[in-house]
């Protein structure tokens, strides 16, 4: 597997929106760990570090399937991830938050993210379907600036439910999707 960029240059004579076309969602592997890291050294400035972040990203992964990780992957080269949490135990009524996205900076605003979101979404319900529960809501905290609002707005139909001061680097948004294990 390339590394992150490998390819970028051959990426730039397709048509960037038709990008989204040739992306697939598949879980996380244990060997693609390093390149998570570094989007996540990328994408998130608590993560800078590299070495903090491969570490957070194995800890995380080894909590499987309360921590549940996806990779879009475009090509051989790893351009973005999601990581779904479930809160609170395995309920019938499960609750799980959409803990972290990142999409590397030149893929952003191609759908991608949506697309991330909606196909690892129905891998979480098939899930959680399989041990015979349903999903009551999905919890997202994100910056007050994050302009992801919109999409996670969008794809789950999330709604702002607080405001949370100087939580991290700065105000936290709490959004709750409800309603949406249809």
């Amino acid at each position: 597997m390339g590394f992150l960029y490998k390819n970028l240059k051959k990426h730039s004579r397709i048509k960037m929106l038709e990008i989204v076309k040739e992306v697939l969602i598949e879980r996380l592997r244990r060997e693609d760990i390093p390149y998570v890291a570094k989007i996540a050294s990328i994408c998130f400035h608590g993560l800078r570090n590299y070495y903090d972040a491969l570490k957070w990203i194995e800890c995380n992964f080894n909590a499987f399937p309360r921590m549940q990780y996806f990779i879009a992957k475009f090509g051989n080269d790893i351009i973005g991830y999601i990581l779904w949490m479930e809160k609170g135990g395995f309920r019938k009524e499960a609750v799980w938050e959409l803990e972290q996205i990142a999409i590397l900076p030149e893929y952003r605003g191609k759908g991608i993210g949506e697309k991330l979101i909606k196909e690892s979404f129905e891998a979480i319900k098939k899930y959680t379907h399989a041990r015979g529960s349903k999903i009551k809501l999905v919890l997202i905290t994100t910056s007050a600036e994050n302009q992801a609002q919109k999409i996670y707005n969008k794809v789950l139909g999330a709604k702002t439910e607080c405001i949370i001061k100087d939580l991290f680097r700065s105000d936290e948004v709490i959004m709750i999707a409800r309603n949406i294990d249809s």
